[in-house]
Parts: structure tokens; sequence; C-alpha cells
């Protein structure tokens, strides 16, 4: 049967090239999309190390301001934001900040693995419990730390896994250049990256304000209390700009970039999803006419079938049989080009995600060419033996 019906794709196969190639094309474009949703959805579902409600970020310009003076000033910012009622927590730290789309990447290695890694120093107040971050083995950092010739590290539990495996990190090694860091402690994530995409993991170090040797930082993270709104921040640029003479300052609120960032990624996203059901609402017509088409100019043959003896159910099943060979070979010739995305990683995901993908991908295209070929088979079927040689 299989035989045959190979045999007979054969035959027509001018007429079944197109087809074919539609299938084909109608698949790639399927598969790239839903490789992008699994890699979205797998992203989205990993922790995201904090809750983006009630942090805001100020990002500070010194401008002309002499080093000693920004050391000192920025010192006695932190301690002025500390005292007001509305803010719960307060940090200094680098400007790689979730959402801001700006990172600082520093390559990590420990014998022959290697890694590029997010780092993000701090230099004042306290940074764990402004994000809200989660120790998930050792401890986080203390007084004296920024001190320590140890170079204390805090690093996200996905680079403990990549470097350590199962192990225990803390108390471990980690160089980057001729620098040595020691491993104090784990967070369960902090992703800089937003929730849609992959992120590369963080690592964190502590820096002192008095050491001259390193620029002074300059982002302050802040912890609002809830039920504080944004009416507050022209009382919090007074307050930090009786401090800060002469500097700008500028207010962020994390949830309403988080808000941005979404509407950045999903948006593409959507477009992407339209254009792919557009485009296989259109194969899907076409597999349904042009079978329409086979069986109309096909008449005289289904019903001399039916007079030597073939019953409607055999009939149903070559008509739907020819479309799954057609779809079948459409299939291989796609899942040839799918596969060099995972051996060239085209799109620099994960193997699964594009394995995931491709068998979805080759699922729904069997479902379709199947819910189209059902009516026009069952037609076909229905022909009466008598009828159709009467009508030849």
């Amino acid at each position: 049967m299989i035989k045959h019906l190979f045999k007979l794709v054969w035959n027509r196969r001018r007429a079944n090239f197109l087809m074919i190639m539609a299938i084909f094309f109608s698949f790639l474009v399927l598969f790239g999309t839903i490789s992008v949703l699994v890699n979205s959805w797998q992203n989205y579902k990993k922790p995201l190390g904090f809750e983006p409600e009630r942090i805001w970020y100020v990002n500070i310009q010194h401008y002309q301001t002499p080093k000693d003076e920004v050391r000192v000033i920025s010192e006695q910012l932190v301690r002025k934001l500390q005292t007001l009622p509305e803010i719960e927590h307060v940090a200094l730290a680098s400007g790689n900040a979730a959402y801001s789309g700006w990172s600082n990447m520093m390559g990590l290695t420990r014998g022959n693995l290697q890694r590029g890694i997010n780092n993000v120093t701090i230099q004042g107040g306290d940074f764990k419990s402004t994000m809200d971050l989660n120790v998930v083995e050792g401890r986080w950092f203390q007084d004296g730390d920024e001190f320590s010739n140890q170079n204390p590290m805090v690093i996200t539990q996905d680079i403990k896994q990549f470097f350590f495996g199962n192990e225990s990190a803390a108390g471990k090694k980690l160089k980057s250049g001729d620098k040595e860091f020691t491993v104090i402690g784990v967070i369960e994530a902090y992703r800089t990256n937003g929730e849609l995409n992959s992120d590369a993991g963080t690592f964190m170090r502590v820096s002192s304000l008095a050491d001259t040797s390193r620029w002074v930082e300059n982002t302050l993270y802040l912890r609002m209390k809830p039920g504080v709104t944004s009416g507050i921040e022209e009382k919090l640029l007074k307050e930090a700009g009786s401090v800060a003479t002469g500097w700008k300052l500028d207010v962020k609120y994390m949830d309403q970039m988080r808000a941005s960032y979404m509407k950045e990624n999903l948006t593409p996203l959507l477009i992407f999803a339209i254009i792919c059901a557009f485009l296989i609402l259109n194969v899907a017509l076409g597999i349904f006419g042009v079978l329409w088409y086979n069986i109309n100019k096909r008449y005289s043959e289904i019903g001399l079938r039916r007079a030597l003896g073939a019953t409607a159910n055999q009939i149903y099943k070559q008509f739907l049989g020819e479309i799954l060979v057609l779809a079948t070979l459409g299939l291989v010739l796609g899942s040839f080009f799918a596969i060099q995305f995972v051996l060239l990683d085209v799109m620099g995901m994960q193997p699964e995600v594009y394995y995931y993908a491709l068998g979805i991908s080759i699922v729904m295209i069997y479902l379709l060419v199947i819910v189209c070929a059902f009516q026009p088979s069952r037609q076909a079927a229905a022909i009466h033996p008598a009828l159709a040689l009467h009508e030849e």
C-alpha cells in the first residue's frame, strides 16, 4: 500500500512539487516560530531572583565633581536616603540593573571551563535586602569583605552548576585573568536580561568607597515601602539634591521598565506568530483546494476503482495516504534543514529547544494536512461507481 502511494505521488510529481515546497517552507517558518516561543517560555519559567515591584533606580551623573568629593558625597547620599520614611532599603551598585539593557561582562575560568558572566559591583548600602535576594548556599557579604585579599564573590546558582556541578561552591576559587576570587555564597538567581531572554548568570563582589583604585558606582537601588507611589519622587529628589548639590539624578521605576521590556519583546513575537498563522492558513487552503481539484479531475478513476471492488474506506485511505506522503516528503526535507539549526546553533538556543520545536512542528503539520484532507477524502469515498462511469 505504501509503495503504491509513493508511486501515485511520483506519477504526479510535477503537480505535487509545489505542494511539497509549500509544506516545506511552512514547516521551516513554523519551526522557527515555535523555537522562539519555546525558548521564551522556558526562560519565563526560570526564577528571576527578585520582584520588580517597589524597586526604583536613581542614575547619578557627577559631572565635574572631584573624585574624592564624589566618594564622600555618595556615602552621605546613601545615609540620607536611608533616613527617609518612605524608603525601606538603599544600595549603591553598578548600573547594569535589570531591564536597563546594559551589562558588564567578565570572563571567569576554572580549569578548562570558561564563561562570560555579568558582573555587579556593590559599593554601599544593603543590596541583598534591597533586591530581596535568596541565598541558597554559603553566606552574603559582611563588613570587612570589601578589604579582604581573598576577593570574596557571590554567584548565581546557574554559575555554580556550570563550574562546580553538584559540589558545594562555598570556599572554591574562580579566576578572571590573573585575579583569583573566592566564592562565599550562592544566590538563587539575578537575571538582569529579563524574563524572556537567556541569561549568562551573574556574580557579585563588593568594594569600598574609600578604595581609590576603583571608580564610584553611579546607580542607587531603592526598595520603597508598600503603598509609596511616584508622587514621592519630588521629595526624594529634593532630599537627595540637598546632599548631592549640582548632580543630576534620574529616577526610574523597575515595574515600568519591566512593562516596556515585555512590550518590546512580546510585540515581535506576536507579529511573527500572526505572519506564521496566515502562512499556515494559506497552505491549508491550498491543500484543501488541490485535493478538491484532484478528486474532480480523477472522478472516472475513482468510479472505476469502486466498480472493480474498492470500498469507500479504501478510497478514503488512498487520498488521505497520498497527502500524508506529500507531507512526509516535505517534512523530511524540512527536518534536514532544521537539524542544521541544532548543529550550527544558528539562534543561540539550548539544543532541547530545537528538539521540542521540531517535534511540535512535525505534529502540527501532520494534523494540518489530515484536517485539510478529511472532507475531500470523504467526498471521494462517497462517489457512486455507476454515476461516475455514466458521466464519463
